[in-house]
């Protein structure tokens, strides 16, 4: 019976005990259904976007005449440092201690059991001796869409004492420029007290013709799991659907699901809404919602960003006496020295929001003065 920790200080074991058992993993990269990735060998990203205000319309000249010269429409410039991403951990001794105890009575047991049976608890032990290195492969990829989510449901990212403890600090959160509007003046704004006056078609008419003024064209809404129920719940939207129960027809309904919403919304031609109910554990152990609660945000582009990547100087250099392996530009490490047994990550990746002009951020719980 193979000893998985001998294994795995072999390189080519340790990037098919990762990638392999990462397969099967119920944690998900979840940035790479959102952005592509980029890389840039210097660490620092400034990535261009032309601000068109709308598609513009070709000069008609008369037949003779020169074209005309303009200057370019203005580009704006994201520019910044991509983020360092990492931490180690000493894996404990009591999992070492229960990993060998576990090996070692399958060793024991092993010729009564029939191939079936060895393969099925061999799987356990190497799910129970995976799970530190299955939280160093994923780590920074919930980092990474924490911010992305953040990004692009408040046009800011922080990192503060609350979510960051330990690391770094900004003092301000960093903006990406994506246009963040409040409810127009005297608008109910969006709260469990006030559920039966909240305006639901109204504030998506309002994003649309926002969108619209730019030249832009909605393809759909996303809010949070909370900002949902507010539209779900709303008293506007459950007089004006009535659902079919077999043969009894309502006119209203005690409550809406949000495939219902949305499916009145296409009835409507209108964009529907995407609930995104993504949440991310801290280092400290509270949970957090990654999208922030109280915001609809109108996406005119299926992608709108792009993940900015670099390598880690220990992918040039590695350190002697360690073995390496990536996970979607994850470098994941371990090693043993006198006190024990290591794993650690880290990878340099920030989300630049480059189509910040094909988003548009509308705050539900204020109404502007």
């Amino acid at each position: 019976m193979l000893n998985i920790l001998e294994q795995i200080q072999k390189p080519k074991s340790f990037d098919a005990f990762i990638n392999e058992n990462m397969k099967t993993s119920t944690y998900k990269v979840g940035w790479n259904e959102e952005m592509d990735v980029e890389y840039e060998a210097s660490k620092t990203y400034a990535a261009g976007t032309a601000e068109y205000a709308a598609a513009m319309l070709g000069t008609v000249i008369s037949e003779g005449a020169p074209r005309p010269k303009r200057d370019m429409p203005s580009i704006g410039e994201l520019s910044g440092t991509i983020a360092r991403i990492g931490d180690e951990w000493q894996i404990p001794n009591d999992r070492l201690e229960r990993y060998y105890y576990m090996l070692n009575r399958l060793r024991d047991k092993a010729k009564n059991l029939t191939e079936t049976q060895k393969k099925s608890q061999y799987q356990n032990l190497v799910k129970y001796l995976f799970n530190p290195y299955e939280l160093a492969a994923i780590a920074p990829h919930r980092r990474i869409l924490a911010q992305y989510w953040e990004g692009l449901s408040d046009g800011q990212v922080t990192v503060a004492k609350t979510n960051n403890e330990g690391g770094i600090i900004w003092s301000t959160p960093l903006s990406n420029g994506i246009t963040k509007k409040l409810l127009p003046k005297g608008s109910v704004v969006w709260k469990a007290e006030n559920i039966a006056t909240i305006d639901v078609l109204a504030t998506l008419q309002y994003l649309e013709e926002l969108a619209d003024s730019k030249g832009k064209a909605v393809l759909k809404f996303r809010v949070s799991k909370a900002t949902a129920a507010l539209i779900s719940n709303s008293t506007q939207l459950k007089n004006l659907i009535g659902m079919n129960l077999g043969r009894l027809k309502t006119d209203t309904t005690p409550m809406l699901a949000i495939d219902t919403v949305n499916s009145y919304l296409s009835a409507l031609q209108r964009p529907t809404i995407e609930v995104i109910n993504d949440r991310g554990t801290l280092n400290t152990g509270s949970s957090v919602n990654m999208f922030k609660d109280g915001r609809i945000v109108a996406q005119c582009a299926d992608k709108v960003a792009v993940l900015k990547v670099s390598d880690p100087l220990e992918t040039l250099d590695p350190v002697p006496n360690k073995v390496y392996t990536s996970y979607f530009d994850n470098l994941i490490s371990q090693w043993r020295n006198d006190n024990g047994r290591y794993v650690a990550y880290e990878m340099f990746a920030y989300p630049v929001f480059t189509g910040k002009n094909e988003v548009f951020i509308l705050d539900v719980t204020t109404a502007d003065v």
